[in-house]
């Protein structure tokens, strides 16, 4: 895990493939999009943030886009725009922005392509007949 330590400030783009703990501040984008991000108690970024899944304890403000989930901790401030199929959203967080959950949204294809529908263990919708019949599932065809 790489780690961006409380008495750092990072201006710029941060890129890489682990998973990764900021504890400080950026200033710029953040791209783990195979990994996990988690922004401590301490930790500040404002910029977009990209993640297979983003947990946030400390002050966002931009946009957060996550392949799986988003997490807001009851200590997290996010002011801005999340995009993820999953979010859970503790008690005493402070948020003020759009939330989309919607996992075909373009803004989830464009950060993360076809990959990301291959990465999510969500199974397929099952819709059940009014008439008391059989449970369909939704992503067959009926035989």
């Amino acid at each position: 895990m790489s780690r961006i330590g409380a008495k750092t400030t990072i201006r710029g783009d941060v890129n890489g493939e682990e998973d990764l703990l900021i504890e400080g501040r950026v200033v710029g984008d953040v791209s783990f999009p195979h990994h996990a991000v988690t922004v401590g108690s301490d930790g500040q970024v404002e910029g977009r943030l990209v993640a297979r899944e983003i947990t946030v304890k400390g002050q966002v403000e931009g946009q957060l886009i996550a392949a799986e989930r988003i997490t807001l901790k009851a200590t997290a401030a996010v002011q801005g725009e999340l995009y993820a199929p999953g979010l859970i959203l503790e008690d005493g967080a402070a948020f003020h922005g759009n939330i989309d959950m919607n996992p075909e949204h373009d803004v989830l294809r464009e950060a993360f392509g076809g990959e990301r529908r291959d990465s999510l263990s969500v199974p397929p919708a099952v819709a059940e007949s009014d008439e008391g019949g059989e449970a369909v599932d939704a992503g067959r065809p009926a035989e």
